[in-house]
């Protein structure tokens, strides 16, 4: 009787795909593309960021990059435009990224925009998934440096992807929302901080 069990168990599980359709392996295939970000940057004129974070509770460093990546970032492969913005120190960061063409510095909403560390969570809650928990980490000295990003938030997105539940929302969608956010789209925006550079 177990062994039935097995097989039935087994052949939902492979058939599941086929009746979601090639979207579904698409939407698995784009989570596991947003689990991290690496790759190498480059900008026309120098720039300078030293940034290093863990798992969001502590940070340290600040800079700022408008120019370009290659690797694998922004939830793509290949070569893409690429911004980030920071200030960390240590109980509190703020952070502030773009990806591809479809984002600009002087538009806020076109950011992944978020407040980490003790005094982030609890000043700032309000957050996207994609990187409400990540490592981030970027060094740009001059014209070129190197980025290291973990998105522990998207790892779980991805994982859970396969069960069909979307923790980030960001299946068929640009940028995600959380799905209690759905259909309730959020009226207050994350606070921008000014900073001097």
């Amino acid at each position: 009787m177990f062994r039935a069990l097995n097989r039935v168990g087994l052949a939902l599980v492979l058939a599941l795909p086929a009746l979601t359709g090639c979207a579904y392996l698409r939407h698995r295939g784009n989570d596991a593309a947003e689990m991290v970000d690496i790759g190498v940057t480059w900008t026309k004129t120098p720039y300078f960021s030293i940034h290093a974070c863990g798992m969001g509770i502590v940070s340290a460093g600040a800079g700022k990059v408008n120019g370009h990546f290659a690797g694998l970032g922004g939830n793509q492969f290949g070569v893409t435009r690429h911004y980030h913005k920071d200030l960390g120190l240590v109980l509190w960061s703020y952070d502030e990224l773009g990806w591809g063409d479809d984002f600009d510095p002087e538009k806020p909403e076109t950011l992944d925009r978020f407040h980490v560390g003790p005094i982030g969570w609890i000043g700032y809650p309000d957050r996207r998934p994609p990187y409400a928990l990540a490592c981030v980490h970027y060094l740009h000295l001059g014209y070129g440096g190197l980025v290291a990003n973990i998105r522990y938030m998207e790892m779980v997105d991805f994982l859970l992807g396969w069960t069909t539940f979307d923790i980030c929302g960001d299946d068929g969608e640009q940028r995600g929302d959380w799905p209690w956010r759905k259909s309730n789209p959020r009226t207050k925006e994350v606070y921008r901080p000014k900073l001097p550079y």
